[in-house]
């Protein structure tokens, strides 16, 4: 009994160096083992992913053109209901998700791997307390994996429902984009170019626009600049999430 506390300590405390407190000494040589470097570079490549969604394409406002004619209904036809943002949010959401449960899933197979090699390093001398030592820690670990999965999913779903931030950049980074409905409308009725150039977004080709209905047109484009604004902030929330719980729950690891 007395050995078996001893390796808990030592497997502990070897795991809250590493995992915790970023130390890596007795495995300087394995890159395997630097911890924070993997995760800090999951968690970018997590970024990169879903800010890939944030672009301006080829067939401009298109899919909001489509999106405002399948929810048309009996009301003013001058503004967009929150409803409409709502699901147009939900949607956007929707493309996403699967990026967030993938880097759940990478993040904990990773956890995984370091958690087994210690274990197997620490066990060393007592092979006989392996079997028993490595289904406890695979236990803890699916336990806190399901759990971190849950927060996740139920992150997702609380972006869907709700439009919020309390972010002070919001509202002049969306009336930015919205300066450039003057010109998006002049070089459309004049004819004077088939492309605008957006500050952040390079230049956009209009010139299929021109054949729309002003009031749809109009429309489409302040629901395009407003999701654009919202998306971001969305997105930037989803990652810092992720990493909070990442670290609440490797800490929760440790400590089981």
């Amino acid at each position: 009994m007395a050995t078996f506390i001893k390796i808990v300590g030592s497997l502990i405390e070897t795991l809250q160096k590493i995992l915790i407190q970023g130390e890596i000494d007795e495995y300087e040589n394995d890159k395997q083992m630097h911890c924070d470097a993997r995760l800090v570079e999951m968690l970018d490549r997590l970024s990169k992913d879903v800010q890939a969604s944030v672009k301006f394409s080829e067939s401009f406002l298109i899919e909001k053109i489509q999106f405002l004619e399948e929810v048309k209904g009996i009301r003013l036809p001058l503004f967009i209901p929150h409803s409409v943002f709502l699901r147009l949010l939900k949607k956007k959401i929707n493309s996403v998700s699967e990026f967030p449960i993938k880097f759940v899933n990478n993040v904990w197979g990773y956890l995984e791997t370091v958690c087994a090699k210690v274990l197997i390093d620490q066990c060393g001398n007592y092979p006989k307390l392996l079997p028993s030592m490595k289904k406890a820690t695979e236990h803890v670990m699916s336990k806190m994996k399901a759990k971190f999965a849950e927060r996740v999913v139920e992150m997702i779903e609380m972006e869907k429902i709700t439009d919020y931030t309390c972010d002070p950049d919001f509202i002049s980074s969306y009336n930015k984009l919205m300066n450039y409905h003057a010109q998006f409308l002049n070089l459309l009725t004049s004819y004077m170019s088939n492309s605008i150039t957006v500050e952040g977004y390079g230049s956009i080709n209009i010139r299929h626009l021109s054949e729309v209905p002003e009031n749809t047109r109009n429309q489409a484009f302040d629901l395009k600049m407003m999701m654009t604004t919202y998306w971001k902030i969305v997105l930037k929330r989803m990652v810092d999430f992720l990493a909070l719980q990442l670290r609440f729950f490797i800490q929760k690891v440790v400590k089981k």
